[in-house]
């Protein structure tokens, strides 16, 4: 809400500021007389309107109030009546803030149009730069995408290896234990050939002695071919001699 309030000893109207600052007195701006603040206070009347003079040319603080002279008391013969010179003072004074703000605006444009120029230039450098960054890395990627499928090749390769060799170890193990069963046998075999030796020894020890047996028995019968030729021949004497002594006898008859 705006505080309207009005100089006693000029008559001039203005807007009383939102922050007093803990001040005790105001001084007008055009007859520079002091006015306590309760006095404003009361005498203020509150509007919507922003219409009515501001204050342009820096803050208003109690540094601009000390600062300023002290005004000459008003004649009781002057009224108090509002002219319309504070208006263009304060329009002449408001276009010179206007304005030097303006230039200040235009200083300001001029510096970011610079400063946006040097940015542009670095940023093009940059963009550049980056440019390159990325056709660098476009390049690292496709080096890499290939890296990757010669990687890829040489799993599938890697793979297909070790399912060979696994087929080979399979075939190997097979083998061990094939191998392993024909030394279990050759082992059997050998105790079993140990044991056919053996027999063969004995065999032939018994074949020895049998065929001394044989030649003994071959000399036994030998011998007894000879007793019973001898025996023969003897039944042969015996037999002519009772032939004879049968004869004889029946001679003697």
């Amino acid at each position: 809400m705006n505080l309207i309030v009005s100089c006693p000893g000029c008559g001039l109207r203005g807007r009383l500021p939102d922050n007093l600052l803990g001040l005790k007195t105001i001084v007008c701006p055009k007859c520079r007389t002091a006015v306590p603040v309760a006095e404003l206070l009361n005498r203020a009347s509150p509007v919507a309107d922003d219409s009515f003079p501001i204050w342009v040319d820096g803050e208003f603080t109690t540094a601009a109030l000390a600062q300023a002279p002290p005004a000459p008391a008003p004649s009781k013969a002057e009224e108090p009546v509002y002219a319309g010179d504070f208006m263009k003072e304060e329009a002449a004074r408001f276009e010179q803030y206007v304005a030097a703000r303006l230039g200040e605006l235009h200083k300001k444009r001029r510096e970011l149009a610079e400063a946006e120029c040097k940015f542009e230039a670095l940023t093009m450098q940059r963009k550049q730069e980056l440019h390159r960054q990325q056709g660098a890395l476009a390049a690292t990627s496709d080096e890499v995408a290939k890296r990757e499928r010669d990687l890829q090749a040489r799993e599938a390769a890697l793979q297909t290896r070790e399912a060979e060799l696994a087929a080979r170890e399979t075939k190997v193990s097979r083998s061990d234990q094939r191998a392993a069963d024909l030394d279990r046998r050759a082992a059997e075999l050998r105790v079993t050939l140990d044991q056919l030796e053996g027999r063969r020894a004995a065999v032939a020890e018994e074949r020895s002695a049998l065929e001394r047996r044989a030649a003994e028995l071959d000399r036994i019968e030998l011998a007894l071919h000879r007793r019973s030729a001898e025996l023969d021949e003897l039944d042969e004497r015996l037999r002519q001699e009772q032939e004879e002594w049968e004869q004889s006898h029946e001679r003697t008859r």
